[in-house]
């Protein structure tokens, strides 16, 4: 199950179940024809070295406990500046197929104020590891046209629960296709 369309140009959210820290690599092979960022924990900046690579890598840090504006308006930039920015709006890994936690409304918050599309995407662990990775995108989501141009916390809450089942959706097409 692939998206019809991919977005090739302008700013694009993407959002995805977190099983492995190797999700980043499958998700950049994934979207292959784009470049990428990620929104990542910030101890991942913990050291000079990390710091460097992981901004090189246009990684945005984000205080999970307690997310800042300054954040918020710097994923909204770049998304209004056209790029594709990734996100596990869980929050934290979920280990495989246990059940997916429910998701923050960080995501929602991010792609309604850039006016961005949201693409959910779905992967679980392989079974074995000489069997190809599967992955099941779903359409692109614009919260505007779902939601309305205003959204108060209301609608926020709707739309991120929506976003959650969605994966779920998600989930259950992988399921069908093993």
């Amino acid at each position: 199950h692939k998206a019809k369309k991919k977005i090739r140009r302008g700013g694009a959210l993407v959002i995805s179940n977190h099983i492995l820290f190797s999700d980043p690599m499958v998700l950049h092979s994934t979207f292959w024809y784009r470049r990428l960022h990620f929104v990542v924990m910030k101890e991942l900046f913990d050291n000079k070295f990390r710091a460097f690579f992981f901004r090189q890598s246009g990684c945005i840090p984000v205080d999970r406990e307690k997310p800042s504006l300054k954040t918020l308006r710097e994923i909204v930039q770049r998304l209004e500046g056209g790029n594709m920015i990734a996100i596990f709006p869980e929050g934290h890994i979920s280990r495989g197929t246990n059940p997916m936690s429910p998701f923050k409304s960080g995501a929602v918050l991010m792609a309604y104020q850039a006016n961005v599309p949201i693409i959910p995407v779905y992967r679980e662990i392989r079974e074995n590891a000489w069997k190809r990775q599967r992955i099941v995108m779903g359409e692109p989501i614009y919260l505007k046209e779902k939601f309305g141009e205003n959204m108060g916390m209301d609608k926020i809450e709707e739309a991120t629960k929506y976003l959650f089942e969605k994966e779920q959706e998600l989930k259950d097409i992988y399921q069908r296709g093993k």
